[in-house]
């Protein structure tokens, strides 16, 4: 959507006031694997340990005076709710944080380091969006959406406009992490603009594959999985209505994969960058490696969503 250009564009202005671009990380052995090239965006090595802090500054540095002073308020499932705290000390505001009982204690333990208050609710029957619109409206807060806010969109997006100053060569395919589908919605719009013929994919974990099966089918649906998988970070119902716009009007195809293949890609991403991704984090590697003829000889851009992985959930992988 070209109309976000600009918009990305400013976003990343404000994103690198406060954070230095990510690295992209290549690997013989990986390109090996596909007869090509694989460029991963580490957002991994983000001060927050995940992308998400890129929408949060965007939309909260978008704040009035008035509205900073009287606090922000986000529901995360872990990754967002740290890069909201995060921005809201950037910018001198208070955060409220709906997270899950179940959250990682790693991503807890980022949280808390910030100064925040943090409200806890039950995946199962509680349900987010209800206690931060009513917090909104007793308190005055602000809410910072998680992905389907044009703000967060384009937040996100400055990940996209950091790719491509960083390369000087041109991508063939494109591969983004997806719960909401806000950073495949920035990156997307952003990469879609500079190299109209890229091939665009989000990736998921099988079972709570809804983009790849709204993408099919042209229309939103809902995720048939319930409970929580390993990639607790993408398991997302359904595809947030602005950012399904956005994907399809780019023209997004989705792949899912099998958690052991997400486990075993974790253990590949340690053995080659010493790196530890947290398994949503590594799903759109995952989804390369489980398919490369569909890349063969190609040029492949692969976000690595995340890094705020629990010890023991980190050493699955080497199982």
């Amino acid at each position: 959507m070209k109309e976000l250009i600009p918009e990305i564009e400013a976003a990343a202005s404000v994103v690198n006031r406060f954070v230095d671009p990510t690295p992209i990380l290549e690997s013989n052995n990986l390109n090996k694997k596909i007869g090509g090239r694989i460029f991963l965006k580490a957002e991994n090595y983000q001060p927050t340990g995940s992308f998400k802090l890129r929408g949060a500054l965007y939309a909260i540095s978008k704040l009035s005076k008035e509205q900073l002073a009287k606090g922000v308020v986000a529901y995360s499932s872990g990754n967002h709710a740290i890069g909201v705290a995060f921005a809201a000390s950037c910018f001198e505001t208070k955060a409220t944080l709906i997270i899950p009982k179940d959250i990682p204690q790693k991503k807890l333990e980022r949280i808390q380091s910030f100064n925040t208050e943090i409200i806890f609710y039950d995946r199962n029957v509680d349900v987010r969006e209800e206690i931060g619109e009513n917090l909104c409206k007793e308190k005055g807060l602000s809410l910072i959406k998680p992905y389907d806010d044009l703000h967060t969109i384009c937040g996100q997006g400055s990940c996209g406009f950091e790719i491509t100053k960083q390369l000087d060569v041109s991508i063939d395919s494109a591969v983004i992490c997806a719960g909401g589908g806000g950073l495949a919605a920035g990156i997307g719009s952003y990469l879609r603009h500079t190299t109209p013929n890229i091939r665009l994919f989000t990736a998921e974990p099988e079972g709570w594959d809804d983009h790849k099966e709204s993408f099919a089918l042209k229309k939103r649906v809902v995720c048939q999985n319930t409970g929580v998988g390993i990639c607790d970070g993408v398991l997302t119902p359904i595809p947030g209505e602005l950012t399904f716009k956005i994907n399809i009007q780019n023209n997004l195809s989705g792949l899912a994969v099998s958690e052991e293949r997400v486990l075993q890609t974790m253990h590949i991403a340690y053995q080659e960058f010493n790196i530890k991704l947290e398994p949503s984090g590594a799903v759109a590697l995952a989804c390369v490696l489980d398919n490369p003829g569909l890349f063969n000889n190609q040029h492949v851009l692969v976000t690595l969503s995340g890094g705020n992985v629990d010890e023991e959930k980190f050493l699955n992988c080497f199982d």
